[in-house]
């Protein structure tokens, strides 16, 4: 279950019409119908970022208020008026008065296309009211440039500067006041232009600064109080290289036939092949774009020694190269790359080595020539998007807050004669996943088809990104298409603060909408081998534990190779091949016993080494708590002491305490001194205990009997053979492996092959290891949907019923719908008198014969379910004809509870349960109730609950069957009795809670002396967590969290 929604809840912002003029103006080139759009940004008030300033094309500019969707104030200008950057604006209040009455400064700026191809940046001057509305008419100053420009920035955290980008690529940073004293770098020595720029601005200091920089940068950076400094990442579109060709060589592929060869006038095949290849794959790579990512760090106010005044500063600490139509970098340094093909690619940015920083002047001013190291990217994650979703040649990409980036694209897959649709989805690029996503409808006045249709994305403001729709540039307008532009506000409410995985649960399905389908051709293995885990960064691991997991991961790897050549025939769906499939799943349950048998030696091994040198330890810990220092006059009081100790306890446990002789139980291998004297003893130190069994050891040597200080055979015996490890991406391989064939369209009927007894016999019978499949289920590993469909589906398709009891038992997430469905073909298989009253849980033959309904309905109780979701699948797929045998059964455990049901009695060696190693005794619960003879029936705490959801699902249409009546009196008898006898013990809870609250405080003390334990091995570790202890406690979250059952609201009709 995700933390966050899955939908977007778009709006419309604005909506104007396009100039007639604009489209047949433009020349191509970098001039967009619709340059993107900005906040207004104020000095004093972040808070106001709702704020958008949109210069249109061919009319001016205007400002619109996000929250109520207003224009506020607009500057008409004319059809001359060509933009090619986005309307920057940032306002500074006239005084830090809070009145209304206050105005504010503000100024605009918009770089602008003159009709001689050259460049200007207009700069709007507006006395602004607190409401956002100016007053007066607005004052306007120009300043010509060589070149038109293609981004500009004016961001609040620099109040008194502004950032522009040439159409060349030149980076320049200059007082808003006077834009001829500026700075600037160059542009790249490219021969060909860049297709499109974009720039963006990152306020840094040495308490806040984007994690990927040096760490000499940002311990260099002036304090955030004082600092100006910024990180411009620049990007930079450009299209194929142009093709380094020597004199006289052909450029073409048409040249390569009218190639001259002087030595051989009729050239050989092979060197006109080869010719083709390499101007093939020139050709190609043509049709490629790359851009190029370089970070600029500019200080407007760079203090440098000996000068009085602060001087402008901007340095380059490198490029980097990165290959998509379109490629976007966020604040963090997350890269995000989208190719022709659909690939949807994530980067990190990095630097391999610290920046030589002497100090912070010298990084912009260096007194010599300083070589400083490229960034460098990190592959983080690559997804393949679907081409019927979304159409990669058109799209827009957008750069968000860490990992996140908004994705717009008309879906190619449309009707004709429909609008088109717009899909917005919100990615996050380090895992791959969809957020949240919408679908718009494209407004018949913007474009009547996706190839009419333009958009762009633009961050407007800090929770809100903006998506543009127009007409495109080749569109030829009509009478009611392709004459407006819309701007639609996007919030970002759905994405958290951060990239965290909490936030991507539950979004698999959305995320699956978007992604192409899985190649085929991908094994089995390969699938298990990408997903394999993780090994353990925890310190002090032995070499013998690694060779062991080595060893593991080897033999799971061969095991694979094995199956998939021994389960082939599975894949054969027609009729008839039953024969050779048998075969299949004999061979392969024949190689998963072996490996299973040796996968447990190589853990018994092990751990007979553990055993081996537990023993040397102990020799040591007991010689040196015999020899230790004391006074030996004491010392032998003490011993006496408790040598009476150790023999009373010797007698207590029914052992000998002469030397030599049998006790009253020993002889029956019930307790010997050995055993008593092993563990420890209530008053005795294990000094004086050692000495003891020193001692008497001594005492029956010399009387002739074959003493063994540390036994080995002993030990060895006492060994448990613990079953394997195995990963939850081997389970799967296995699962695959042993179902190869894909299930039908999922519905909520289950497809049940009958059993072969009955009298229409199945077309098809399904195959499947069944011991493997057991004991994966035994084992409790298995998951409903580890596979696609479900396991439930596939044994219900199989007929494999006895797997199914398990897997009611052990697989803790079946639907509810499943396991009603199971629940139908049970009752309905009981009145056609097709149901077994026993089940082989051995047998493998498939189909197996349907259980009856007390076995089957005894399994179903025990699986977990939400009362509401089984309460709507009982409605939807159980009739009430079906439903009065399940409460007949449920009717006759109900009295066979209240009339046989007698206290549990204690069974000496069955109160023993093996955990981990050696036997533990088990608390007894004394209010345990049993009843006699009937191994399956349920717990009455499972029964009564299902009965209440059964009865609110048909009670009232049981209420008019006449045959129902009676059954109902008995069960509202046997509830009415057994509330009884609840009520009477709730007396007791008063004066039993003492008891209650004194173990709940005795548990809670343990787990935080156990927690307070972990948390000092993990500092003496260096500080290494625990390999998945992160993991299992966020999944312990979301246990308890999925525990909170679903509400509903329901009409009851009478």
């Amino acid at each position: 279950m995700s933390l966050v929604q899955s939908s977007i809840d778009d709006y419309l912002v604005a909506s104007f019409p396009v100039p007639a003029a604009a489209g047949g103006r433009r020349q191509g080139a970098s001039l967009a119908l619709h340059p993107p759009v900005a906040a207004v940004q104020y000095t004093q008030h972040s808070r106001q970022d709702t704020r958008l300033a949109v210069a249109t094309p061919g009319v001016g500019f205007s400002v619109y208020d996000l929250a109520d969707q207003t224009p506020l104030s607009s500057v008409t200008v004319g059809p001359s008026f060509a933009p090619t950057t986005a309307a920057v604006s940032r306002s500074t209040p006239s005084t830090s008065s809070e009145s209304i009455r206050v105005k504010s400064a503000r100024r605009t700026w918009v770089g602008v296309r003159t009709e001689e191809g050259k460049g200007e940046i207009w700069c709007w001057h507006e006395d602004e009211r607190k409401d956002g509305s100016t007053e007066g008419d607005a004052g306007k100053a120009v300043w010509p440039i060589s070149e038109p420009l293609a981004a500009l920035a004016a961001p609040r955290s620099l109040p008194s500067h502004i950032s522009f980008l040439s159409a060349s690529g030149a980076l320049a940073l200059a007082p808003s006041d006077n834009l001829t004293s500026l700075a600037s770098l160059p542009a790249s020595d490219l021969p060909t232009p860049a297709l499109s720029q974009s720039l963006r601005l990152v306020p840094i200091s040495s308490s806040s600064a984007p994690a990927f920089l040096p760490a000499s940068l940002v311990s260099a950076l002036p304090p955030a109080s004082s600092s100006k400094a910024h990180l411009a990442l620049v990007v930079r579109t450009y299209g194929s290289s142009a093709a380094t060709t020597v004199d006289g060589e052909p450029s073409s592929l048409v040249e390569i036939g009218k190639k001259k060869f002087k030595r051989n006038p009729r050239p050989s095949s092979s060197a006109v092949i080869d010719a083709a290849d390499a101007a093939g794959s020139s050709v190609a790579a043509q049709g490629a774009k790359r851009s190029e990512i370089e970070l600029v760090v500019l200080d407007p106010e760079v203090t440098v020694p000996d000068e009085f005044e602060p001087r402008l500063g901007l340095v380059s600490l490198g490029k980097v190269v990165v290959e998509g139509e379109q490629v976007v970098v966020s604040d963090d340094g997350f890269v995000t790359a989208l190719g022709v093909d659909g690939t949807l690619s994530s980067s990190r940015l990095s630097f391999a080595s610290a920046l030589p920083i002497e100090s912070y002047p010298s990084l912009f001013f260096p007194t010599a020539p300083v070589g400083l190291p490229s960034p460098v990217l990190t592959h983080v994650k690559a997804v393949t998007l679907s081409s019927t979703v979304i159409a990669p040649s058109h799209f827009a990409l957008l750069a968000l807050h860490t990992s996140f980036v908004a994705l717009a694209s008309p879906r190619p897959t449309m009707a004709e004669g429909t609008a088109p649709i717009v899909s917005v989805s919100f990615w996050d690029t380090r895992f791959g996943t969809v957020i949240a996503s919408t679908d718009l409808t494209v407004p018949s006045a913007v474009a009547a088809s996706t190839s009419a249709l333009s958009l762009s994305l633009s961050l407007a403001a800090a929770h809100t990104a903006i998506l543009t729709l127009s007409p495109s540039s080749s569109s030829t307008p009509s009478a009611t298409s392709g004459i407006r532009t819309a701007l639609f506000g996007l919030p970002l409410s759905p994405l958290p603060s951060a990239s965290v995985l909490a936030a991507v649960v539950g979004k698999h399905a959305l995320t699956a909408r978007f992604l192409a389908a899985p190649p085929q051709a991908q094994s089995v293995l390969a699938r298990a081998k990408q997903a394999e885990p993780l090994r353990s960064l925890r310190p002090g691991q032995s070499d013998k534990k690694l060779a062991l997991q080595d060893a593991s991961r080897a033999a799971r790897e061969q095991l694979l190779e094995q199956l998939e050549r021994a389960l082939a025939p599975l894949k054969k769906t027609a009729a008839g091949a039953e024969a050779e499939q048998d075969e299949a799943v004999r061979e392969a349950e024949t190689l998963w016993s072996k490996w299973l048998e040796s996968e447990k030696d190589r853990l018994w091994e092990y751990n007979k080494s553990k055993v081996r040198a537990a023993m040397d330890k102990e020799k040591e810990r007991r010689m040196a708590a015999i020899t230790g220092d004391g006074d030996e006059q004491d010392d032998a009081g003490r011993y006496r002491v408790a040598k009476r100790k150790i023999e009373r306890a010797i007698a207590a446990a029914g052992a000998s305490v002469k030397p030599g002789a049998a006790g009253a139980k020993e002889g029956q291998g019930k307790a010997s001194w050995k055993d008593v004297t092993a563990a420890r003893i209530k008053g005795v130190s294990d000094r004086y205990r050692y000495m003891y069994h020193r001692e008497r050891n001594k005492m029956e040597e010399a009387m002739g009997k074959t003493v063994k200080e540390f036994d080995w055979d002993e030990a060895v015996a006492k060994v448990e053979r613990y079953e394997p490890s195995l990963p939850s991406s081997f389970i799967t391989a296995l699962l695959r492996l042993s179902f190869p064939v894909a299930l039908d369209a999922a519905s909520i009927e289950l497809a049940v092959v009958p059993a072969q007894s009955a009298a229409a016999p199945a077309e098809k019978s399904w195959r499947h290891p069944t011991k493997i499949v057991r004991y994966l289920l035994g084992r409790e590993l298995v998951g409903e949907n580890q596979i696609e469909g479900g396991v439930t589906r596939y044994l219900a398709r199989a007929g494999d019923w006895p797997s199914i009891l398990v897997a009611l038992s052990t697989v803790p997430d079946i639907p509810e719908t499943t396991t009603v469905s199971l629940l139908v073909t049970v009752v309905r298989a009981a009145a056609d008198a097709h149901a077994a009253d026993a089940m082989d849980a051995e047998s493998s033959t498939l189909p197996a014969p349907i259980p009856s309904l007390p076995l089957f309905l005894a399994a179903f109780l025990k699986a977990p379910y939400t009362p509401a979701t089984l309460r709507a699948a009982l409605q939807k797929q159980l009739s009430a004809t079906e439903a009065v045998p399940v409460l007949e059964q449920c009717d006759r455990w109900l009295a066979l509870w209240l009339q046989s049901a007698r206290p549990a009695e204690a069974s000496g060696e069955g109160d023993k349960k093996r955990k981990g190693k050696g036997s533990k005794a088990v608390a007894q619960d004394v209010f345990k109730l049993v009843v006699e003879g009937e191994d399956a029936t349920p717990m009455l705490d499972q029964i009564i609950p299902f009965v209440q959801v059964v009865l609110d699902a048909h009670f009232v249409t049981l209420l008019l069957q006449r045959q129902a009546h009676r059954l109902l009196r008995r069960l509202s008898q046997h509830v009415a009795t057994h509330t009884q006898l609840v009520t009477d013990l709730s007396s007791l809870v008063g004066a039993l809670s003492i008891y209650s609250r004194k173990k709940d405080e005795q548990r809670r003390a343990a787990l935080e002396e156990k927690a307070a334990a972990a948390s000092a091995s993990r500092k003496a570790d260096g500080g290494v967590r625990e390999f998945g202890e992160s993991m299992e406690r966020r999944i312990k979250a979301q246990e308890k969290h999925a525990e909170v059952g679903e509400y509903t609201v329901e009409t009851f009709v009478l």
